[in-house]
């Protein structure tokens, strides 16, 4: 009669370097999904702004307000650019405001994945009768 004392250590050795890859990439599609829906809002926070603005001054508040906004939720974005495009060449006036910022990849070195930078825009009418 064979004995089977130790196998479950044996198969849990064999299992934990995949298991911890797997709850690593878990973290690392997380974190991709939480900047994305941050810099999303941010992008929809810098545009609403904006449209409210004078012109003179669309392109500093729409900036000002997307970076606040990022700064205020969360640190899983790095290193952001917001642009901000002002267009009154056409007969509806729109600002549109981009960002992008590059998802934090502190803790996961080892899944060997480069830097991401991910893009968000969101493009707003001018508000025509709110403009200070």
């Amino acid at each position: 009669m064979k004995r089977d004392e130790g196998s479950a250590t044996v198969e849990l050795v064999l299992l934990a370097p995949i298991l911890t890859i797997l709850v690593l990439f878990v973290v690392y599609a997380g974190r991709g999904a939480e900047v994305l829906t941050q810099i999303q809002h941010a992008a929809d926070q810098g545009a609403r702004a904006a449209s409210m603005a004078h012109p003179s001054r669309m392109q500093s508040v729409g900036q000002q307000s997307a970076l606040r906004d990022l700064e205020q939720n969360g640190a899983a974005c790095i290193d952001p650019v917001v642009n901000v495009a002002f267009d009154d060449e056409s007969t509806i006036q729109t600002v549109l405001v981009e960002v992008e910022c590059a998802v934090n990849n502190a803790g996961l070195n080892l899944l060997g994945v480069d830097e991401r930078r991910l893009h968000a825009e969101s493009i707003e009418v001018i508000d025509r009768w709110r403009v200070d």
